[in-house]
């Protein structure tokens, strides 16, 4: 997966701190950082763009960081996700401070003023989640690994897990992948705010929930034939109704997110291989087009070409 590196070793040692506050950011916001180690500050910052999430691994020394209303910039759309994955952390916001110990992991608003202290050093996985894609379920402030209800302990352990897994297979995993992990990280994530709010037995899934495992079910049959609503609704026991419901006010169709995403397999193949390991129209049957007429019409929709130019377009 590609990613952009950030490396205070590329600094001389008095001018590693303002690197790191130039750096965060960019992606952060202003964020005031104390170096609290006894030798200069380090810090290294991985950046990663998978679908509607962007993921960063944080390696650094011991430091606290502190941020305020000032300059939010791409931070006031959306939560973030902080999985501790060594070291120990304080997280401050408002009147609520948590300890985050390796493996615990906490969700906050950055629009709120916080902070964040490690006394030794620390590595963190920090989940960059749009605002947009949680507007069903309720945030509460500082959501954190520990359930009000012990019950629920396995479920809040399964997120930290595999954001864990995912932290570690993020420099080996393809970059067609990006989406798919970040919908299952979603689903996780979902899945404790709505157990939190309704117990593990609660009520049917909340639309976002429901959203996201539509999303997963679509991505693992893109390539059958007979993927239509009818049997998405069949399949997640949902009705037709409720399916397009929970999509209303997003910014597409459950039938438009299939051919879209089709699209999008169709190009990539195309972008690989292009005519040489098979033709543009059994790339186009492969992934659930009947008429390369029709596929032609809508790659040239989307993408601006047709998907002869495409392959032309493409170096050898």
């Amino acid at each position: 997966m590609k990613r952009e590196a950030f490396d205070t070793r590329s600094q001389p040692e008095a001018a590693r701190v303002g690197f790191w506050e130039q750096s965060t950011r960019r992606y952060f916001g202003p964020l005031g950082t104390t170096n609290l180690a006894p030798h200069e500050f380090e810090g290294r910052l991985l950046v990663y763009h998978a679908g509607p999430l962007r993921l960063y691994t944080i390696d650094a020394s011991a430091h606290r960081i502190v941020r305020d209303h000032a300059g939010m910039g791409d931070a006031a759309d959306s939560y973030k996700l902080l999985l501790q994955l060594r070291g120990e952390s304080e997280i401050e916001q408002g009147d609520v401070r948590v300890t985050l110990r390796a493996g615990d992991w906490s969700l906050y608003d950055p629009r709120v003023p916080y902070s964040i202290t490690s006394r030794e050093a620390l590595q963190h996985m920090v989940v960059h989640i749009p605002r947009e894609r949680l507007r069903w379920l309720p945030v509460p402030p500082l959501h954190t690994c520990e359930p009000a209800d012990s019950d629920l302990s396995s479920l809040y352990s399964v997120l930290s897990s595999f954001l864990a897994s995912l932290s570690s297979q993020l420099e080996t995993l393809p970059d067609g992948c990006g989406t798919t992990v970040s919908e299952a990280a979603l689903a996780l994530l979902a899945s404790t705010l709505q157990a939190r709010r309704s117990g593990a037995s609660g009520p049917p899934p909340l639309p976002e929930v429901l959203r996201v495992r539509v999303r997963q079910y679509i991505e693992s049959h893109l390539a059958d034939d007979d993927l239509t609503i009818e049997r998405i609704a069949r399949d997640l026991r949902c009705s037709k109704r409720y399916l397009h419901r929970v999509f209303e006010g997003g910014d597409i169709t459950v039938e438009r997110y299939i051919w879209r995403l089709r699209l999008l397999r169709c190009r990539q193949a195309l972008e690989r291989n292009g005519a040489a390991a098979g033709s543009i129209s059994a790339t186009a049957y492969h992934w659930g087009f009947n008429s390369t007429a029709h596929f032609s019409r809508l790659f040239k929709a989307q993408f601006g070409v047709t998907p002869s130019e495409f392959v032309r377009s493409r170096p050898h």
